[in-house]
């Protein structure tokens, strides 16, 4: 399957865009490149196949909103944009010792196939605006076409281990909602966060995205 090349949203030209569209909002940005984001952690773990362990756990859904499109992909196939995209979240159950894991499940309800790859932008926030939130991107992107009425997955893996200069009662404060940019586009979807607070200064590890549901 071939390599997605549309390369990564720079990321002044993104906080631009976001600026616009919630000035509370400062993801670490969307991406289709085989990068990680820098990281002052050294949380281990993760993995780029999702080898989390399954289980129920808390769900949100909405709709999303926007369209940041781009032109057809080699297959004619068009790329996906916000605007195709239902989200949930679910937290996976018996999570590891200090360790916490959930899927981000993107549902395609726009009545066509589309095509994507690489990595969606997560950000954090709460009531008082936006919480630390620095995604480590794991394995390697590629393309994927997702039919009408399909689902992709990403996998998310955080720790809440107290990092250096975290103390307190709790790491960081408890995220309200999680905001989504998927896959090389600018604009985000908002769903309810269900995990705990994120340690390591808001670390997440994020597979990349995979055609599937869990």
């Amino acid at each position: 399957m071939k390599r997605i090349i549309w390369g990564t949203v720079a990321a002044a030209a993104l906080t631009a865009a976001l600026t616009g569209c919630d000035a509370s909002f400062s993801a670490s940005p969307s991406s289709a490149n085989g990068s990680t984001t820098p990281s002052s952690s050294t949380q281990d773990g993760g993995s780029p196949k999702g080898n989390a362990p399954g289980g129920g756990g808390g769900t949100s859904t909405t709709t999303g909103t926007g369209n940041g499109s781009r032109p057809n992909g080699a297959s004619g196939t068009r790329h996906c944009t916000t605007s195709d995209f239902n989200a949930s979240v679910y937290s996976n159950g018996n999570p590891g010792a200090g360790q916490r894991y959930a899927t981000l499940q993107l549902e395609n309800h726009s009545g066509s196939s589309c095509v994507t790859g690489g990595w969606s932008g997560l950000g954090l926030v709460n009531a008082n605006g936006a919480l630390p939130t620095n995604v480590v991107r794991e394995g390697t992107a590629r393309t994927i076409t997702i039919p009408a009425g399909a689902s992709a997955y990403e996998q998310l893996h955080w720790g809440v281990v107290p990092g250096d200069g975290e103390g307190g009662a709790q790491c960081e404060p408890t995220a309200k909602a999680l905001h989504i940019i998927p896959p090389n586009q600018t604009t985000h979807i908002t769903v309810d966060w269900v995990g705990s607070p994120v340690c390591q200064h808001g670390q997440i590890r994020l597979s990349p995205i995979e055609l599937g549901k869990l």
